[in-house]
């Protein structure tokens, strides 16, 4: 009984942040004519940490993050871990520090502010079962990098079993390399005890883990089979000790 309640508090709270955003919404677009395409991502950006962050604390969850020293500073970066949760997302845009945008399946552009606010940082929406849609999406997300915006990729495709990391796809490497962006490998732990235990929230303890990058000066970075390996192994040992 405490947990419906607590979950549907909660839920109401989702709701009103919703639509606080969606009132944020043409204001931003207002100034999309009159700031530079990098000012206008920043100012996406900092309303998508504030909804990310407060989704996630709103829950009671705690949340560790280490490793931001291994960010580069510039030059187009390519974030790449493994996906546990639907609070993967917001977790990220709220508490990494660094704007970004994501590789995201095609079921969230049926969110509608969700999808608005994904578009302006921007984010793209990949059909798995489309390769020429995908290639275009890598072509675009490609062209976002190399302009400065750092994005996200979830390379096991679907959310992986409780705590457990799910085969790499190969393809999803390519995005990085297309872009000779730097890959940066990060761990998240804890996120699906918020939500997909039995579909009542829960506070719980996230950590989240940015981990030494790749560079493509890196003789692993091309080999896609040994770097999906590196980049799986990395994080299961990661998740292992946290």
């Amino acid at each position: 009984m405490i947990k419906t309640i607590t979950s549907l508090l909660w839920k109401l709270l989702f709701i009103i942040l919703m639509l606080l955003t969606l009132l944020c919404l043409p204001f931003q677009l207002l100034t999309k004519p009159f700031v530079s395409k990098r000012r206008y991502r920043w100012q996406s950006w900092l309303v998508a940490r504030a909804w990310g962050w407060l989704t996630v604390v709103t829950t009671g969850t705690k949340v560790r993050v280490s490793g931001r020293d291994n960010i580069p500073s510039a030059g187009p970066i390519c974030f790449i871990g493994n996906h546990q949760s639907y609070f993967d997302i917001p977790t990220l845009t709220g508490f990494v520090g660094r704007p970004m945008g994501f590789i995201a399946k095609q079921e969230l552009a049926k969110v509608p502010i969700l999808k608005q606010w994904m578009l302006q940082l921007p984010s793209f929406f990949l059909d798995r079962d489309n390769a020429r849609q995908a290639i275009k999406v890598f072509q675009s997300a490609t062209q976002v990098m190399r302009e400065g915006q750092a994005m996200v990729i979830f390379p096991e495709g679907l959310r992986a079993e409780r705590g457990k990391v799910a085969e790499f796809h190969l393809g999803s490497l390519k995005l990085a390399q297309m872009a000779e962006a730097t890959i940066v490998p990060f761990a998240l732990d804890g996120t699906w005890r918020i939500m997909e235990i039995d579909g009542h929230i829960h506070a719980a303890r996230v950590s989240l883990t940015i981990l030494p990058p790749i560079t493509p000066e890196d003789p692993l970075y091309k080999d896609k089979i040994a770097l999906a390996n590196h980049l799986r192994s990395s994080i299961e040992a990661c998740l292992k000790q946290s």
